[in-house]
């Protein structure tokens, strides 16, 4: 008690930022989501694909400069967690690691059918390639969307990207 107090009569305030959690709470849902109870609105341009048995969906997405894959797959608990999964996809893109100060600041908060969600996107300019990646939480497992294509296409297909992402949704 000495060493916090002093002899002066004055108050003390500090304002400190809000950091974006790393860990998200995610929203109520009862059971693992069989692909066949998945719904969502994508756009007539979008091609349904076989991808591998991970995926609850898959899409080839053409733009002007070509086409994109996109990926659903659902995991356990938070799949490893935001700052992992966006490192490990750094990593694909041959982009450095960074620290969760770091991501936070390129996270986009969104707001869809399932809940909160976040949007991220790398792009590695070098070797002209991107993900633009979603990450929505619901109770027990985590939804990933992951769109990979060349850097040039990010803005043209990322508006169709969020609207297909907030369109989630698992009839109750």
């Amino acid at each position: 008690m000495v060493l916090s107090c002093d002899s002066r009569n004055h108050i003390r305030t500090y304002n400190l930022p809000k950091v974006k959690s790393k860990n998200f709470t995610p929203t109520t849902l009862k059971k693992e989501i069989n692909p066949s109870e998945l719904l969502w609105e994508k756009p007539d341009s979008w091609i349904s694909s076989k991808g591998s048995s991970m995926r609850l969906a898959s899409f080839v997405i053409p733009y002007s400069g070509g086409s994109g894959d996109l990926s659903v797959i659902q995991l356990v608990g938070t799949g490893g967690g935001i700052e992992s999964n966006v490192n490990r996809w750094r990593q694909q893109l041959d982009l450095k690691s960074q620290s969760w100060e770091e991501i936070e600041k390129n996270i986009i908060s969104m707001e869809g059918m399932l809940g909160s969600y976040n949007v991220i996107k790398i792009i590695n300019q070098k070797i002209e390639s991107a993900f633009l990646c979603a990450i929505i939480p619901i109770e027990n497992h985590t939804i990933f969307i992951k769109l990979s294509l060349k850097s040039v296409g990010i803005i043209e297909v990322e508006d169709d990207f969020m609207k297909f992402c907030s369109s989630l949704n698992i009839p109750s």
